[in-house]
């Protein structure tokens, strides 16, 4: 069942619609940072609280993210979360 994709726009409602359903689907949030000199990427996460919690969380994932809503998975579960509201 795939729904008609939806276009968001970045507001912090939407990011954290964004974060749920990322957690929803991959039942958590992790990336790698390559930017570090360590010759193992450092693993990263990040709960809903902490990016409710802090803006600068907030803009973290909005940047390491935004790009996911384009998956239709996650593009899905956004709408479905947004349903349930």
């Amino acid at each position: 069942m795939s729904s008609v994709f939806k276009k968001y726009r970045m507001t912090r409602k939407n990011v954290l619609l964004l974060a749920q359903a990322i957690i929803n689907v991959h039942g958590k949030i992790t990336w790698q940072n390559y930017a570090s000199d360590s010759p193992y990427p450092d693993q990263h996460s990040l709960t809903l609280n902490e990016i409710k919690g802090s803006p600068e969380k907030l803009e973290q994932f909005r940047n390491e993210f935004s790009h996911q809503m384009y998956s239709n998975v996650i593009n899905d579960e956004m709408q479905r979360l947004e349903h349930d509201i």
